[in-house]
């Protein structure tokens, strides 16, 4: 498994921070990578299914996290059931969908960074916009201290979701999820076809899981240092159990 030094800074502060189940969930998640891409040459069922869960610990450890902060509704998250797990990564799209579109219209670019305050290091992000030709950071703190709304309204990232399902080939991301939910059991288990195995991958497979769940761990650290809640972490929670049908909001705009 080759890490971007970003990458390695954060397995350090993954490292740094007290024991918590929030934290074992990514560290397994880790661990499943690695053991995952060694396993395949000689057992491809299990080097896949690694990776699948590592996928899912990833998921169960931000889910932990956000239930460990008392978020507002977050006792309705169920890091244990499959279909919450496989919901986070069409949320994360649907997420970068909107970002890419805003940050293209308003000429923003966003960054991450590894910052040292007080003699801690942590996760920064920052956003940097041109006006008039001078370059404006504003460097949020809390990182996630921010909060997105159109027509008054907080986001749902439907019209993300549904451009990520029809990438996918099905008619809404509630299928998707089924169908990932359903993947292990594809792999580990008999059908009347036969059994599996040998798992075939393309190429870009443990490549793409690498990123997921760095993706999630990066998110996981612009989180778990602080104690307050944070608006943006919240909104993304609100719409995520939205979409699971988990919950009904009023003030959440149905189209964006």
């Amino acid at each position: 498994m080759e890490l971007h030094s970003f990458d390695e800074h954060c397995l350090e502060l993954l490292e740094a921070l007290p024991n918590g189940h929030s934290r074992n969930y990514f560290r397994s998640a880790i661990n499943h990578l690695r053991l995952g891409e060694k396993l395949y040459p000689f057992d491809s069922s299990m080097g896949v299914f690694r990776h699948i869960t590592a996928e899912e610990e990833a998921a169960s450890g931000l889910m932990q996290c956000l239930k460990d902060k008392g978020y507002t509704n977050a006792d309705k998250l169920d890091p244990w059931r499959h279909q919450h797990k496989h919901a986070v990564i069409p949320m994360f799209s649907a997420i970068c969908g909107y970002l890419n579109t805003m940050t293209t219209d308003l000429g923003i670019v966003i960054d991450l960074s590894i910052k040292e305050l007080n003699e801690v290091k942590s996760v920064a992000l920052s956003v940097t916009q041109t006006i008039n030709g001078n370059n404006m950071t504003y460097e949020p703190i809390p990182p996630l201290n921010f909060t997105f709304t159109s027509e008054g309204k907080r986001l749902s990232y439907k019209k993300y979701l549904d451009e990520f399902a029809s990438a996918k080939g099905v008619k809404d991301v509630a299928k998707h999820i089924e169908q990932a939910a359903n993947k292990r059991n594809q792999i580990l288990y008999a059908s009347p076809k036969g059994y599996p195995a040998q798992v075939e991958v393309e190429p870009h497979f443990f490549t793409a899981y690498q990123s997921r769940v760095f993706s999630m761990l990066r998110t996981y650290l612009l989180i778990v240092p602080y104690h307050e809640k944070l608006p943006f972490v919240q909104d993304v929670l609100d719409a995520f159990l939205s979409m699971l049908g988990k919950i009904k909001l009023d003030d959440i705009h149905t189209d964006i």
